[in-house]
């Protein structure tokens, strides 16, 4: 028997909450990844890193589950091309939170205490928009039970607009932060910059998948209301 069929019955949506719940697991991780750095706890960090790529492995398990269950299914109240463009999107953030992770691990990174506490909050900010994210998702099942509509699909679209408002924030931020990292003084070690800038640029890929996870709910709320 499969882990959808013990776990979540015949729902797509029930299995793509799952999903959700095992990306919010890599994503919530990063926040105790990126404080291990910064108290320069190397065993804690690869400890991390090890349970974020586990936590990927199960999502990616019933992203392939979800597929193969959608393949068969002939009736769905939203369309299967809608749902697999969320569940992708979805997929790709514990994909960008693995790769955060692993960059984490190869050197030990340290910064100057001002500048990692804008990464800190560079960090929070993406995270906070990922959790955005996993609330959208999480009240899936009662839009379908209202049909898309009414009092439950209003109070999602309003989450969806503040998620979409948070992203907007998250470019200017990375420039920002990007501009600080390379002005350090005295300058950070050739090898070290590159991954910082490679690290700062994942998380903001993160976060735009969080976006796109959301706009993509918002698109299905739009095609139920045109209908």
């Amino acid at each position: 028997m499969s882990i959808l069929t013990n776990l979540l019955g015949e729902s797509p949506f029930a299995a793509l909450e799952a999903h959700g719940e095992r990306v919010h697991e890599c994503v919530r991780l990063l926040r105790e990844a990126f404080a291990a750095v910064q108290s320069g706890d190397r065993a804690q960090l690869l400890a991390l890193a090890g349970r974020i790529c586990q936590a990927e492995t199960q999502a990616d398990s019933i992203r392939n589950e979800l597929h193969e269950s959608l393949a068969v299914q002939v009736l769905l109240p939203i369309r299967r091309e809608d749902l697999f463009n969320i569940l992708e999107h979805q997929d790709s953030m514990a994909d960008r939170a693995e790769d955060i992770a692993c960059l984490l691990t190869y050197r030990d990174l340290k910064l100057p205490a001002p500048l990692m506490q804008q990464v800190q909050e560079y960090v929070e900010n993406v995270l906070t928009n990922c959790e955005l994210a996993r609330g959208i998702i999480s009240r899936l099942d009662l839009l379908v039970e209202a049909s898309f509509t009414g009092r439950d699909a209003l109070t999602v679209s309003k989450l969806i607009t503040e998620l979409a408002e948070r992203e907007d924030d998250i470019k200017p931020a990375q420039t920002e932060l990007t501009r600080q990292l390379l002005g350090a003084e005295p300058p950070l070690p050739p090898v070290e910059a590159v991954l910082w800038m490679q690290i700062v640029g994942w998380l903001a890929k993160l976060s735009k998948h969080a976006d796109r996870t959301g706009h993509g709910i918002r698109m299905t709320l739009k095609l139920k209301s045109s209908r």
